[in-house]
């Protein structure tokens, strides 16, 4: 076995290989990053596949030039025009209204590379290209100027990418951010664009198109699911990059298979490798979540039981194992007590007691605003017991005030007020509307000037509720009880507080 991963270093086609395939991985695999993040796949695809024009019509403006002969250089510029005229193509029509971008580039990438084949199948009399080696590449071929050019393509690349990293960041991150701050985005577009094609243009004649746009999309891609910081998935991206090509290049001798599918081959193995078990973005990691998760649905069926006192576990319509999961993930966020789930029924906590009252609160206004708008009690609550998940605290503040904030629901039973506490942040400032009897709070603001007998910082107490007169009656620290009524009570904020917590209020 040692002998086998040896012996091909010995020969110097496998070494040049390794060497020329490992600058091409790593420029590609870099470039790649902001490929993936700019989604820009299918621009890498159709750039290099644009390449076949430029590459017939340099071949014969070369013979024409050189009588007999022809210069490397010439076929590379040609390529090279016809990457950028790709590029500048696809900007034109994708700027058309009714034209989306992976229109456009479908549409360019297919022309060009029809033309190319034309020019090369009505000249093939002058013409020297094999398709299946612009395809496929020859990096067993490779000489030492392909590797130089090579070389140079990516130092350039890499050298631009260093130079502009934070911008080219920005503007793959967050493109709306970037235009803000007076980046030329469609300059730094362009560029990444122009990188693309000279990747492509240096590194097509030794590894083909198949491998250039692997190399440039599949590390990257297999990159994106193991990093969260760009750095890193660079790095992991260039390794992946050099692995494959390694890799690929000891199957091809192993099996006598062509080295750039070989290389690929081994590229793709790796990718579904990591795609199923990447720690965090992996098949594996993504199912172990889905099979842990806890349906929010069975979290706030708990609470809402446990407010209503079905406190027994043999009273809850859930399986034993979703039932225990519901629980320790409750007791886990401070909304049951530590031991439910060794005396097997819901202990809320004061946090739990709170939600469970807005749990329930949600369902009775989504009940009552079905019942108003003509919906059967019995199918209302069946609805209700739906729709109470969604419970923005906004809207059910605007189904409070449409259903003029009832104190009881349809069957009689109490409506919770709204009055969440947070341990870091205290109270959140309430309407006087949304409050119930018995609340204290501490007056902040009106929208309308206060009431006779009424001013910010004075402290008071909500006392039993008018319905008929739809007022809200309040006791104030000095004794003084007023009745207020509903859009009045509407424009009045104040700060819930504790009892024991309002001074010198009398209770």
């Amino acid at each position: 076995m040692i002998d086998a991963l040896i012996e091909p270093w010995g020969h110097a086609y496998f070494v040049k290989a390794a060497i020329g395939g490992s600058i091409v991985a790593i420029t590609c695999a870099v470039l790649g990053c902001y490929i993936i993040l700019r989604r820009m796949a299918f621009i890498g695809d159709a750039m290099s596949h644009a390449l076949l024009p430029g590459v017939g019509i340099g071949y014969l403006v070369m013979n024409a030039v050189f009588p007999g002969g022809f210069t490397a250089g010439g076929l590379l510029l040609g390529a090279l025009i016809a990457a950028l005229l790709t590029s500048v193509c696809i900007s034109f029509l994708s700027a058309v209204p009714r034209i989306k971008e992976d229109s456009a580039i479908g549409i360019v990438y297919t022309g060009l590379f029809a033309a190319g084949v034309v020019i090369l199948t009505r000249f093939q009399q002058h013409i020297n290209i094999d398709l299946n080696h612009f395809f496929q590449g020859d990096i067993y071929g490779i000489d030492w100027t392909d590797m130089w050019l090579s070389a140079f393509a990516g130092s350039l690349v890499i050298g631009a990418i260093v130079i502009f990293y934070r911008h080219f960041t920005i503007v793959s991150f967050d493109p709306i951010m970037a235009s803000s701050i007076g980046l030329p985005t469609r300059f730094l577009h362009i560029v990444l664009t122009g990188m693309i094609a000279l990747v492509c243009v240096s590194g097509i004649s030794m590894v083909g198109v198949i491998m250039i746009v692997g190399l440039l999309i599949t590390p990257s891609a297999l990159a994106y699911l193991l990093c969260d910081r760009l750095p890193a998935m660079m790095c992991v991206a260039a390794v992946m990059g050099v692995v494959s090509v390694i890799g690929g290049l000891y199957f091809s001798e192993w099996v006598n298979a062509s080295g750039g599918g070989a290389i690929m081959f081994m590229g793709f193995v790796f990718f579904l490798i990591g795609l199923t078990v990447a720690p965090r973005h992996g098949l594996l990691a993504i199912a172990w979540r889905r099979r842990s998760a806890v349906p929010q649905a069975d979290v706030e069926d708990l609470l809402k039981s446990a407010h209503m006192n079905a406190t027994s576990f043999e009273s809850i319509e859930l399986s034993r194992r979703r039932l225990l999961r519901a629980v320790r993930k409750l007791s886990g966020e401070g909304f049951l007590a530590e031991e439910s789930a060794s005396e097997e029924r819901l202990i809320l906590t004061e946090r739990g007691r709170l939600e469970a009252s807005h749990i329930m609160r949600a369902h009775q206004l989504w009940e009552g605003t079905l019942v108003r708008a003509g919906v059967q009690p019995d199918e209302a609550h069946a609805a209700a017991e739906k729709l109470e998940h969604l419970h923005p605290r906004e809207v059910l503040d605007d189904l409070d005030d449409a259903l003029d904030h009832p104190v009881i629901d349809i069957d009689g039973a109490p409506v919770p007020g709204e009055s969440e506490y947070d341990e870091e942040a205290g109270f959140r400032p309430l309407r006087l509307s949304l409050m119930r009897e018995g609340d204290r709070g501490r007056f902040i603001a009106c929208g309308s000037g206060w009431p006779d007998g009424l001013d910010a910082g004075m402290t008071f107490v909500v006392g039993p509720r008018d319905v008929g007169a739809n007022a809200w009656k309040v006791r104030t620290e000095n004794g003084a009880e007023l009745d207020i009524n509903h859009a009045r009570a509407d424009r009045i904020f104040a700060e819930p507080v504790r009892h024991g917590e309002e001074g010198s209020q009398e209770s």
